[in-house]
């Protein structure tokens, strides 16, 4: 049995003066999406006459695949009963624009950086196996034609197993 989600989001753009020349519109638009409590503000990015301050198609891009992996792992992770903690990614997406401005997001690079519980899947080998698994389960990654690379980051494992939220210590 197939089970289908569908992800809805809307998209608003409106200059008064209009697209009369390249370099007279405005690039600012809003991404709507139902349900949610805010807009987003996006524009182009600022190479391409955008508001830097505005997010680009290519940054939410990029933010989808680290997203879609992170949440994948993380279920990957409490599958095998690794407890991860805190769990932090620097991505790089690369544009590589041709003579006519034409191009792509050529190479995609994941860094993620864990904090995780002792355990018996606490180490390099186990996390980077983890990953690969993750990659192979996103519902975003069989979309790209480019390649994904994941360069595992820290691991950071805790000393000790802390209490548990809520927990109450013996008194002294």
């Amino acid at each position: 049995m197939t089970v289908q989600h569908d992800y809805v989001v809307g998209l608003t753009w409106s200059d008064a003066a209009g697209t009369g020349s390249f370099g007279g519109y405005s690039r600012d638009h809003e991404l709507i999406f139902p349900d949610k409590a805010a807009t987003l503000p996006a524009s182009a990015p600022e190479w391409f006459r955008g508001d830097k301050a505005r997010y680009s198609a290519g940054e939410l891009f990029v933010a989808a695949i680290a997203s879609s992996h992170m949440v994948r792992f993380l279920e990957v992770a409490s599958q095998v009963g690794l407890v991860v903690v805190r769990y932090d990614d620097e991505v790089v997406g690369t544009a590589r624009l041709g003579s006519r401005g034409d191009g792509q997001i050529a190479d995609l690079t994941l860094r993620p950086s864990l904090t995780v519980r002792p355990g018996p899947h606490a180490h390099a080998a186990e996390v980077t196996r983890m990953h690969r698994r993750a990659q192979s389960m996103s519902l975003v990654r069989p979309c790209l034609t480019i390649e994904v690379s994941i360069e595992p980051g820290a691991l950071t494992v805790l000393d000790q197993d802390p209490a548990p939220a809520g927990a109450v210590s013996p008194a002294s």
